[in-house]
C-alpha cells in the first residue's frame, strides 16, 4: 500500500457585511461636491471636499471662489443623526447649516444665503490610456502578468474570481492506494475523488484576485517589473486607494510607486487629509510636496496642507510621469528630471529628483493597505 501526502491549496473566503437600513454609507457621502451659495447680492462658486472620519462623522473643507479668483476657506463638521447627515460650522461669525440627501448637500450659509452643492466625480483625462507603440505593458491583469513579478520571490496565485483577499491555506491531502492515483490535486480540482483532507493547515499566502477591470491589489511584499530600465521614459499608472475613514496620515491607503533610480512617488489617500512634507499622494517621498497644495487653516503646525489633485478613496486615479535622463559618453548620468501629472493635473514640473540615474526595476510598495493597481505601462524613449 502506498501513502501520499500532498500539500494542496484551499481558498477560504470570508465576507462580513453590515447594513443599517436608511443610514447613508460613508462611501456614498464622502467625495467632491460642487455648486453655489447664493443670496440677494449674487452667488459664489463652491467646491467642497467631504472627508469620512469614521463612525458616520465627516469633516468638510469648503473653498468659496469669488469671481476675481479670491478664495475663502470654511470648515464644517458632519454627523450622522438617525437617517440624516447634518453639517455645521462657521465662516467667521456666520453659521452654516446643511444636510445630505441623495448626492446633494443643501442648507443655509448665513441668513438669506442658500447652499446647493452636488457630488461630482472628475475622471482623469488619461484614465484607461492605451500603451502606445513601443511601450512595455507591465501589468494589465486580464491581458498579461508576464512583465510583473512579486518582490518577495513568491509565485503568483491567480484565480478567476473578481473578489480579492480570500485566505489560502496549505493543507495535507492524503490518499491510501496500491498505486499512484488516477488523478492528482490541482488548482481547479483541489480534492479529487478518493482523496481526503488531513487535520493540519497553515496559511501560505493571500490571494489577490484579478478584478473585472484588470486590476489587482498590491501583493504582500510588493511587486516589481521583471525587466530593469534605464534612460528616459514615459510612464502610466492607475491606482485606487481604499476607504479607511478612521485612519489618518500614513495609515490611510498607503503604497508607493518607485522609479528605477529608487526615488518614490507616494501613493496615499490624501483627499482632504494632511501629512508631512512629501508624504502625501503625489509627493516625492519626504522631500517635495506636489505643486497643488492647499491649507487647512484650523491646523496650526507644518502638517496643515493637502493636495487638490487627489480624488476620493475608492475612485481610480492616474499618474503620468515623464522621466528624463541625460546621456554622456554613452552612459546615463546625473539626477533625472521628472514631470508628473496626477489625474491630469501637473503636480511636478521638470523637477530634479534626489537620487542619481541608474538601471533598475519599477517597484510598487506593499504597506499593508489594500491599494489596487491596473493598466501600468512604460514607453522607453530613444536619445535624440
Amino acid at each position: 500500500m502506498q501513502s501520499k501526502v500532498i500539500p494542496g491549496l484551499l481558498c477560504i473566503g470570508m465576507l462580513s457585511v453590515r447594513m443599517v437600513l436608511g443610514v447613508p454609507a460613508e462611501a456614498v457621502v464622502q467625495g467632491l461636491y460642487e455648486g453655489t451659495c447664493k443670496d440677494a447680492r449674487g452667488e459664489l462658486k463652491i467646491e467642497a471636499r467631504v472627508v469620512a472620519q469614521g463612525n458616520g462623522t465627516y469633516k468638510v473643507l469648503v473653498r468659496k471662489i469669488a469671481g476675481d479668483g479670491n478664495i475663502t476657506r470654511v470648515e464644517l463638521r458632519g454627523n450622522t443623526e438617525g437617517e440624516v447627515v447634518n453639517f455645521t460650522g462657521k465662516d467667521g461669525n456666520v453659521e452654516w447649516k446643511c444636510s445630505y440627501a441623495s448626492g446633494t448637500i443643501t442648507g443655509t450659509c448665513g441668513e438669506g444665503c442658500k447652499l446647493d452643492i452636488r457630488r461630482v466625480e472628475h475622471v482623469s483625462p488619461t484614465m484607461g490610456k492605451k500603451p502606445p507603440q513601443g511601450a512595455v505593458l507591465l501589468f494589465e491583469g486580464k491581458i498579461s502578468m508576464d512583465e510583473m513579478i512579486r518582490a518577495n520571490g513568491s509565485p503568483w496565485y491567480v484565480s478567476d474570481k473578481s473578489r480579492d483577499g480570500w485566505a489560502v491555506w496549505e493543507v495535507p491531502i492524503r490518499t491510501i492506494v496500491a498505486n499512484d492515483p488516477s488523478e492528482w490535486p490541482s488548482k481547479d480540482n483541489i480534492i479529487p475523488k478518493d482523496w481526503v483532507l488531513g487535520g493540519e493547515r497553515r496559511r501560505v499566502d493571500t490571494v489577490r484576485g484579478i478584478g473585472d477591470d484588470g486590476s489587482m491589489q498590491v501583493p504582500m511584499g510588493g511587486m516589481n517589473s521583471k525587466r530593469q530600465f534605464e534612460g528616459s521614459f514615459d510612464y502610466h499608472v492607475e491606482f485606487m486607494c481604499p476607504l479607511v475613514p478612521a485612519a489618518h496620515s500614513q495609515g490611510r491607503g498607503n503604497s508607493g510607486v518607485y522609479l528605477p533610480n529608487g526615488d518614490e512617488i507616494q501613493v496615499l489617500d490624501s483627499f482632504g487629509e494632511t501629512t508631512y512634507e512629501g508624504g502625501g499622494c503625489g509627493g516625492f517621498y519626504k522631500y517635495k510636496n506636489p505643486d497643488t497644495m492647499d491649507v487647512i487653516e484650523s491646523i496650526k503646525n507644518n502638517e496643515n496642507k493637502y493636495t487638490l489633485a487627489s480624488a476620493p478613496p475608492l475612485q481610480w486615479q492616474t499618474y503620468d510621469i515623464e522621466y528624463r535622463v541625460k546621456k554622456q559618453n554613452g552612459k546615463y548620468t546625473g539626477k533625472p528630471c521628472v514631470t508628473v501629472y496626477h489625474n491630469g493635473i501637473k503636480i511636478h514640473d521638470n523637477v530634479q529628483i534626489q537620487k542619481e540615474a541608474k538601471k533598475g526595476h519599477f517597484h510598487f510598495q506593499d504597506h499593508s493597505n489594500p491599494v489596487r493597481y491596473r493598466n501600468i505601462w512604460v514607453l522607453p524613449l530613444e536619445e535624440k
